[in-house]
């Protein structure tokens, strides 16, 4: 089955009312992230080099840890 893009206002369009950017509609992966201001702070980190992404997933990953730890004791 072929695949079929709408033009460019059009896509535009569906992509303000659900919430996204075009690119996410037209990508094959789904974003589960509902929080806008968080999912424009990820998009952010993806434009950084890999040197500064590490440094931000490390911190990530220890907040993560700290956060689970806490819920785990309460």
């Amino acid at each position: 089955m072929g695949s079929s893009i709408p033009p460019a206002d059009a896509l535009k369009n569906i992509a303000d009312t659900l919430g996204v950017s075009s690119d996410a509609l037209l990508n094959d992966e789904t974003v589960a992230i509902k929080d806008k201001e968080l999912l424009k702070k990820f998009e952010a980190i993806q434009e950084m080099s890999e040197e500064d992404k590490a440094l931000v997933t490390r911190f990530l990953d220890l907040t993560i840890r700290d956060f689970n730890a806490r819920k785990a004791y309460k």
